[in-house]
């Protein structure tokens, strides 16, 4: 039998139980994107290039989920109408945030671009207000304020913005930005095609998008050794499946406001990992910004008063 994926409708705010499954699972989102830097480091490594990188990790993404979704004779095409912005927003939304990201990765450094990326949550907050007509609470304020601190402590010092690029800190401001549209659009469209469907469009589209991408520059997968096919493999199930599955699944429970706030568990993971796997020394504003992020989950993760929202 085909498991139909319910149409949207708006439902009530989440109850705590509801909040804390979308907590753990956002945890979880987080903590599968930050193994992304460590085998983004092993893959460039291998002698790996960028695109190649990337076109292996949703290509590859978008064929185990679409395989998995038919052996459960789970309805994937959902009409044209509803799967083509799926499509689009793995096409143009992600492949055009990571292009502008990048961009600004040549021409400041990777701290400071870590750091003024994490400032979209605040744009996530400020275009629901604008669009959805949906004010923050003050619990998700003051949570916004703590995992801001937390992310800048966690980045380490930025030293003197006024000698960096102009031109990059507006490439990933932009960049911060787009990402918010982004998540504020697939918090209309995941409910009503489900997370792994909605996972499973959007990484075909990154993958259209990075072929082409990579067939243009002359950077498309050649060699495969052993070594390099492990680490693409952990980087597509760990990094990619995982994570934005467990995204959407959370942001459909949380709403998209406190799903951009969970996700700056990501840098806090990332230092986490970075000094178990790659002996890299955590710094005390590191471990204190790490908490700091840690008590805008727990404040996050406490029920929120709220009438009624679309989710």
């Amino acid at each position: 039998m085909d498991n139909y994926p319910p149409p949207p409708r708006t439902i009530a705010a989440p109850d705590g139980r509801q909040r804390w499954i979308g907590t753990g699972l956002l945890a979880v989102s987080g903590a599968g994107f930050a193994t992304l830097s460590i085998l983004a480091k092993l893959a460039y490594g291998q002698g790996m290039r960028l695109l190649e990188i990337l076109d292996l990790r949703f290509g590859g993404a978008a064929l185990i989920l679409m395989a998995f979704l038919l052996l459960r004779r789970t309805r994937v095409y959902l009409g044209f109408v509803r799967t083509l912005p799926l499509i689009l927003l793995g096409l143009v939304g992600y492949a055009t945030q990571a292009s502008l990201y990048v961009g600004a990765l040549q021409r400041i450094p990777a701290s400071v671009c870590a750091l003024l990326l994490y400032s979209y949550p605040a744009f996530v907050a400020l275009l629901d207000w604008a669009i959805n007509r949906r004010r923050p609470t003050r619990m998700e304020w003051l949570a916004l304020g703590l995992a801001l601190a937390g992310v800048v402590l966690t980045s380490g010092r930025i030293g003197d913005v006024s000698t960096l690029d102009t031109l990059g800190i507006a490439l990933v401001l932009v960049s911060a930005i787009w990402y918010a549209g982004f998540i504020l659009v697939s918090s209309r469209l995941i409910p009503g095609a489900g997370s792994l469907v909605g996972t499973a469009w959007i990484t075909l589209g990154a993958f259209i998008t990075f072929t082409f991408m990579g067939a243009l520059l002359g950077e498309l997968p050649t060699t495969l050794t052993p070594a390099r096919f492990s680490i693409m493999l952990a980087m597509v199930v760990f990094s990619t499946i995982l994570p934005i599955g467990t995204f959407m699944a959370g942001m459909v429970r949380v709403g998209p406001t406190a799903a951009a706030l969970l996700s700056t568990l990501e840098p806090a993971f990332t230092v986490l990992m970075a000094a178990v796997y790659l002996h890299e020394a955590l710094t005390p504003a590191q471990i204190i910004g790490g908490g700091l992020v840690l008590a805008a989950v727990v404040l996050l993760g406490l029920p929120q008063s709220g009438a009624r929202r679309d989710a």
